[in-house]
This record gives structure tokens, sequence and C-alpha cells, in this order.
């Protein structure tokens, strides 16, 4: 058996050293003594995260990396990560350490029980009150709004099998959001919580601004609501009209009432429209979500 671990980087040269230390000792004590290798995703690094990668691999050909030909983002580094690299399991994992290697012996564990996927839930994080609130209300609102089940409290940190792994590469869309694609798949799935840490080292590439367009990518990647939505708010807004007809006396008030209550509607239903419109556009021109660039990569 061969085990994949998959890791997107991006200016993580502080973290790297430990973090390679940290999964070749669990990798290396797994039960059954698998064969392993740890893929570096390189999305763009301009520190010396690649060079590091390098000499690391010069003394263990088990490291490897690719590096994507500009930065492409996360999740499409990890979807490269999983459609260039083939094994009979794999493993996402960040090399910050939040999401503590040594986990992976106990998703090995549940593996060998038949388990086809085994995700960490994240029960408690380091961050401010703040923050932890916002991330409950977008696990809620994607968990009522989502087309299919979603696992709270999930992220990327995760293990599975190959056929994990084909069902979610396959989907042909320029938005990938794997942890959606990992609940909509289904199979034999079981969760294991764990406290999520400080990084070991470095600075986070994650501000508020990215986190919010990633809430609003998963949002809009596991639902149509949205668009459902703007046929709901038809019938509303119709209803609130007829009451005010009912309840005004003048033409002039009712024509005007009428004019708000459009304006509203447009205002709410025309960005809704367009966005689904554009990323529709976006999937049918269907650019590869990555590039490789095999000159700066060590297969």
């Amino acid at each position: 058996m061969k085990i994949a671990v998959i890791s997107a980087i991006k200016n993580e040269e502080q973290c790297i050293p430990v973090f390679i230390d940290r999964a070749k000792k669990v990798l290396s004590g797994l039960s059954g003594k698998p064969d392993w290798q740890i893929v570096f995703m390189n999305d763009g690094s301009t520190d010396s995260s690649l060079d590091l990668i390098r000499r690391a691999a010069e003394q263990d050909r088990r490291i490897k990396v690719l590096t994507l030909s500009r930065s492409f983002g996360y999740q499409a580094a990890l979807l490269g990560g999983l459609k260039e690299i083939e094994a009979d399991y794999y493993t996402i994992v960040d090399v910050d350490c939040e999401d503590p290697p040594e986990l992976l012996q106990n998703f090995w564990a549940k593996i060998q029980e038949g388990y086809d996927l085994v995700y960490g839930i994240r029960s408690n994080r380091v961050e401010s009150r703040l923050l932890i609130l916002c991330r409950k209300i977008f696990y809620k609102i994607n968990s009522l709004l989502a087309d299919s089940h979603v696992y709270m409290w999930m992220a990327e940190f995760s293990m599975f099998s190959k056929l994990i792994r084909d069902a979610i590469i396959a989907p042909q869309t320029t938005f990938p959001f794997l942890r959606t694609e990992m609940a909509y798949v289904g199979y034999r799935t079981t969760g294991i919580e764990y406290k999520r840490v400080g990084r070991v080292a470095g600075k986070s590439n994650y501000n508020i601004g990215r986190m919010v367009k990633f809430a609003v990518g998963g949002i809009l990647a596991s639902t149509t609501f949205p668009l459902r939505a703007i046929l709901y708010l038809s019938g509303i807004f119709g209803f609130i009209f007829l009451i005010l007809c009912l309840w005004l006396k003048t033409l002039s008030s009712i024509a005007l009432s009428a004019v708000i209550l459009l304006f509203i509607y447009v205002l709410i239903s025309l960005p809704l429209i367009g966005i689904y419109l554009a990323r529709t556009y976006r999937n049918i021109v269907n650019r590869p979500n990555y590039f490789i660039d095999p000159r700066r990569s060590i297969y």
C-alpha cells in the first residue's frame, strides 16, 4: 500500500523543516509499514521554501515537490496534487502543523477498520472570539443551505482511499472546494475530534478578506439556494404589494410602493443571477485549475 501526503505551501520556509520531521516520524510508525511519500504543492512561493524541499528530497527520495507555474490558490493546489499523484490512500495536511501530523496515526487506524474517509473535527482552536463566531455562522449557514449533506467543522485535514480521491477529482469545475466534494461522495466516513493549535512558525497567508472570499466560495459551491430564493422573494414581494394595494388609498402611493419593491427585488436578484452566471461561464470555458512547472518540480 502507498500513502501520498499532499500539502499545499506558499512561503512556509519556517514551517517546512518542522513539518517534515514530525510527518516522517508518524508515517514511518504506521502499522503495516505502508510505503509513503510527502508531496508539497508549491503554490507560488517566493521565499526559500522550494530550496528547503529540494535539499530534503536529496536526502529522502520519498519527498517530492510539484511547483505550480504561478499561484493558483490553496484549493487548486490540493486538487493538482490529488490529480497528479497515484497512490492507494491520500492524506491532506498543512505544513503549519495547526492540524497535528501525529493525528495521521489515528486516521490510519480508522482506515484499517474499513473507513473510506477519515477527517478531523475542529473541536477548538486558538483564535479570537469574533473569528470563532464568524466560523460558527459560516458552518451553520452552509449546513442549512447546502443542496446535499455537509460535514460540520470539517476542513481539508483528512485521509481517504483512492475511491474517494477519484470521486473528488471527477467534477470538471473551475471552482474546486474539496470539503464539499468529500461530503457529497459519501461512502463510509468518520470524524475524529482534535484541538487545533497555533502555527509552529511563520505567518498565515489568510487574512479577513481571503476568509470572506473562501466562505462565499464554499457556500456557492455547495448550494443553489440563492437562485431559488429569488423565486421565494417574488411570492413574498407580491404578497406585500397586495397588502399595500388594499391599505393605500391613492394610485400614486401604490405606484411608489411598486417602484420601491421592484427596486429592492432587482437589487437582490440581479447580483445573485450574475454571480451564478459568471461561475457557469467559467465552467463552460473550463480552463485548467493549475499548471505544473516541471523545471521546478521533483517527481
